[in-house]
């Protein structure tokens, strides 16, 4: 129900916060406010995910800011599952929503 989720996206949104804390950037609290220059850090991605986001990439001819986009939500939702590493299927989930948004725009 509505409060599991709730706790999930409290969960999550500590995680995110100890993790740029941890990083020495305590004035950053979301995935979504993240530097491009840290993403390789904070999302690191299973071998799975790495040919599946290269791929998608290539197809997609995703721009820079859309990659990172994708990285950032694709973290967000491993947050959510309380993952370390960003899994294949959050990548995929990931570029299931963005394209979900470009065709409802």
């Amino acid at each position: 129900g509505s409060a599991e989720v709730l706790a999930r996206v409290i969960a999550a949104r500590a995680r995110q916060a100890a993790r740029f804390t941890a990083l020495g950037m305590p004035e950053i609290r979301t995935n979504s406010a993240a530097p491009a220059a840290v993403l390789d850090e904070i999302a690191r991605l299973d071998a799975e995910g790495t040919k599946l986001l290269r791929d998608a990439a290539e197809r997609l001819k995703l721009t820079a800011r859309a990659f990172h986009r994708v990285l950032k939500v694709a973290r967000t939702l491993a947050d959510l599952d309380a993952a370390d590493l960003v899994a294949r299927r959050h990548l995929a989930e990931a570029l299931a929503l963005r394209s979900r948004s470009l065709t409802l725009g």
